[in-house]
């Protein structure tokens, strides 16, 4: 059982969990908003078009948050 539980006594995995955790919850209210408006092969679509600008912004060293937001801004 301490095998299973030690990981969990490093910071940086507590903080993974937070964010893993508060980000699940964002897409999931998300997800529900973009159903009820009929949006939601939007959200798909964008998610999609967003992942060749962030493995763009990886080859040239670039934050990967720049190279979302200028993919996201092109599509």
């Amino acid at each position: 059982m301490n095998v299973l539980l030690e990981p969990f006594s490093y910071e940086y995995m507590l903080n993974a969990m937070w964010v893993s955790a508060m980000v699940g919850g964002l897409c999931a209210f998300l997800s529900c908003y973009l159903m009820l408006k009929g949006w939601s092969l939007i959200g798909d679509a964008l998610s999609h078009s967003i992942v060749p600008g962030v493995a763009g912004a990886y080859m040239l060293g670039l934050p990967f948050s720049l190279g979302a937001f200028f993919s996201g801004g092109l599509a």
